[in-house]
């Protein structure tokens, strides 16, 4: 599946990686990457709509490839597809959406349908 980079990380060793934070609320989350000797890197994800997490021995090496400590979009996402078709209500909470894709090693895989993905400062 085609990938677009959203969010490239700043530069670091990925022995420096020491987990994250995901939150939800009020329609948005947020996600917070930790670093030993680094700032903590947050991303907004906006009017989401739904969040999976892979753990890492269940993750594809798709997952890892194209998502490693990176954000990506996949693009013309069949899931995603599958997900906009079945959502019947009448008023849609969100204009569009996207297929969005983080691997972060010793951890696992994020993949998340919002409508936009920003850093936040």
């Amino acid at each position: 599946m085609p990938t677009k980079t959203v969010i490239e990380l700043p530069e670091f060793d990925t022995g420096q990686y020491e987990g994250f934070e995901f939150q939800m609320s009020q329609g948005d989350a947020r996600l917070a990457l930790l670093f030993s000797e680094l700032p903590v890197v947050r991303m907004k994800f906006s009017r989401i709509r739904w969040h999976e997490f892979t753990a890492l021995p269940n993750c594809s090496v798709e997952m890892i490839q194209t998502a490693y400590f990176r954000l990506v979009e996949i693009i013309d996402s069949v899931a995603l597809r599958s997900f906009v078709v079945s959502d019947r209500s009448l008023q849609k909470a969100y204009r569009e959406l996207h297929h969005y894709r983080i691997f972060l090693d010793e951890t696992g895989c994020h993949e998340i349908f919002a409508e936009t993905a920003r850093l936040e400062a």
